[in-house]
Formats: structure tokens, sequence, C-alpha cells
């Protein structure tokens, strides 16, 4: 049974491995027409898209935008975790010339990967997705609560006459 597993996942196609990932997972409606497919996980919006050039595909999602302020902190962070694949478990933190937006991206190699360990590695882009959506939440509730601080020092000049400097 390895053996026989072991040449299926050598000659599976990018089609192939999309329709048995979606018979896996239950996913009724996935079509992987025209070199790229596409599902939503716990909210997030997954592509995979066929490199039949390099036999690999991409699993890709967008993490979204940090606050304009935090690009500068959140573009370290990214660097930081891509660094020997630190934090990334392989997947590589990039940001989206079309979109501008942060994004995760795993490069699989065909032959090597089946519906079993796909479906492992989408959960693990979903849950990296998930911790950088977080990091960016909380870099909005620090700019925010940096704004509130702001505005109320702004107040309490108004109100005490005193100009502080």
């Amino acid at each position: 049974a390895g053996t026989t597993r072991k040449r299926v996942e050598e000659n599976m196609e990018f089609k192939e491995l999309v329709a048995a990932f979606a018979a896996k997972n239950g996913i009724a409606d996935m079509d992987a027409e025209g070199g790229s497919a596409a599902l939503t996980a716990d909210g997030i919006r997954v592509e995979l898209i066929d490199d039949a050039m390099a036999h690999r595909i991409f699993v890709c999602a967008e993490i979204g935008h940090p606050p304009p302020d935090a690009n500068g902190c959140f573009g370290e962070m990214m660097l930081q975790a891509n660094f020997l694949l630190y934090d990334t478990e392989g997947a590589t933190l990039c940001q989206n010339p079309a979109t501008m937006a942060y994004a995760i991206v795993l490069p699989l190699q065909l032959g090597h990967i089946d519906a079993e360990i796909l479906t492992k590695k989408i959960s693990c882009v979903v849950n990296q997705v998930e911790r950088w959506r977080t990091v960016i939440a909380g870099i909005r509730k620090a700019e925010e609560t940096r704004s509130d601080i702001r505005d109320d020092s702004h107040h309490d000049m108004i109100a005490s006459g005193h100009i502080h400097v």
C-alpha cells in the first residue's frame, strides 16, 4: 500500500490533487480550472495556484493591511519571522504587489504531497494568518490607545490653560 501511495503522489497533478483534497474534506464545488482553486477555511480565503512549469503549487492567503504607521515595525517582524523560516513553518511572509496586502505563501512540490498533507499545510497557513491578524489587531489597538492618550492630553492642555512642551 505504501508503494502504491508513493507512485500516486509522484504522478498526481494539480487538478487531481485539488479533487482529492476536496473529496477528503467534503467540499463539493471546488474547481481547479484555469490553474487555480480557492476555498475558505475559518473565514480565511485560501488560494491554491498551480505553477506547472516548476511542478509545484502555492498555498496563498492574505493577512491584510496593518495600520499605515505600523508598516515599518510590521515589516521588521515579518522579516525576522522569515529568517531561516523561524516562525513560518516553511511559508514566506510577503506583500502582494497587486493589492499591497501582506500575505503568506507556501510553495509545495507536486509529487511529494497528497490530499492529507495538503490539508495539513492549508491548516498551517490558516493558523499563521490568524496569528498575524492578531498581531495586526494588537498594533491597531496600541495605535488607538496612543491616539486616545494624545487626544486626552490635548484636552487637558486646553482645560488647564497650560501649554505642555
